[in-house]
């Protein structure tokens, strides 16, 4: 009986003409990962278990050069404000009242001077920071309590709660900020670092509540949800456990920028008087008598406030762009 002649395709001839059967592409991916990895083994690496979501986005953040260099910059700058007064003791905080606008890089007892009244201009930027950075980051976090639990039910539960959230922010929108403010002081009979948090963080939380409420309509929807649901999961559960681990992406990017756009507003404030009040120093109020001193010809006391503004808005800004690249998916 005359012999089959072997088939030109199949497992035994490599497979289809242009298609690799599971073999081949697995000693592929390993080729790879070996060409990638000098030194490691194949069989290594494809023992090795797979990295996480967060932790794949840790790693991409940290390749990326400026966002690092940034956090970096920003690093310096709390551990500055927060660590400096303390093992200093005060010595930056001494008032000589006996050399007001004195000039910068004389002495290290007062190495940028001092303003008018004869305080220190760096234990001033130091304490600004502490009230700009902390003006921030607290209002932020109202913006993620208040914005992201009202999108988070709007999204998810849809109907007539979705339509008066809805409209409910569209009034928010509307309000103009400033009468807000102005309002708010009147009554409470001044201005106080808490009175800035809250109406911050009360009539700027609109943009993580749409964006919530948006990452919500889409993940509702998908078929891990439902799986869930239809194993008796509650609502709050699925909320919690399965939906806003999903969603948390885009709003840490959108929270981080938030930081930057805080500090800018209360700097706006504080140099048109309805931030912190002096004597308490911060980055607005430090600026809102610009014109006195360039007349003066003392343009350091400006110069150091803007900088300092301009340096922790862009780093904030430039960190946010890393977290944004990182938590992308399609980046590489």
């Amino acid at each position: 009986m005359a012999q089959v002649p072997p088939l030109p395709f199949g497992p035994a001839a490599g497979g289809l003409p242009g298609v690799p059967d599971q073999l081949s592409v697995e000693t592929t991916v390993d080729q790879e990962r070996a060409i990638a990895q000098p030194g490691v083994k194949s069989d290594e690496l494809a023992g090795a278990p797979e990295l996480g979501f967060w932790r794949l986005a840790v790693i991409r953040f940290f390749h990326h050069r400026v966002a690092t260099g940034a956090l970096l910059i920003l690093g310096v700058i709390v551990l500055a404000a927060v660590v400096v007064p303390v093992i200093t003791g005060g010595l930056y905080s001494i008032q000589d009242y006996r050399h007001p606008y004195k000039a910068p890089f004389q002495n290290w007892q007062h190495i940028l001077g001092t303003d008018d009244l004869g305080r220190d201009e760096l234990a001033r930027l130091l304490r600004g920071a502490r009230v700009s950075l902390m003006v921030g980051i607290l209002a932020v976090v109202g913006y993620l309590l208040i914005g992201g639990g009202l999108g988070a039910l709007a999204g998810y539960y849809g109907g007539w709660l979705d339509n008066a959230l809805m409209r409910f922010t569209d009034i928010i929108i509307s309000m103009p900020f400033l009468l807000v403010v102005i309002a708010v002081t009147a009554a409470t009979g001044g201005v106080r670092l808490s009175t800035v948090i809250i109406v911050i963080a009360a009539t700027g939380w609109f943009e993580i509540g749409r964006l919530m409420r948006a990452q919500f309509l889409v993940l509702r929807e998908q078929e891990f949800v439902q799986a869930a649901r239809a194993l008796g999961a509650s609502n709050t559960r699925i909320i919690l456990r399965h939906i806003l681990p999903n969603a948390l992406a885009p709003i840490i990017v959108s929270a981080t920028l938030g930081v930057s756009g805080i500090i800018l507003l209360e700097a706006a404030l504080g140099f048109l008087g309805y931030s912190i009040p002096p004597p308490e120093p911060s980055w607005g109020n430090m600026l809102s008598d610009f014109e006195q001193y360039l007349l003066s010809d003392h343009t350091y006391l400006v110069i150091f406030p803007a900088t300092a503004l301009v340096i922790t808005a862009l780093a904030i800004n430039l960190v946010g762009d890393g977290i944004r690249d990182a938590l992308d998916p399609r980046q590489r």
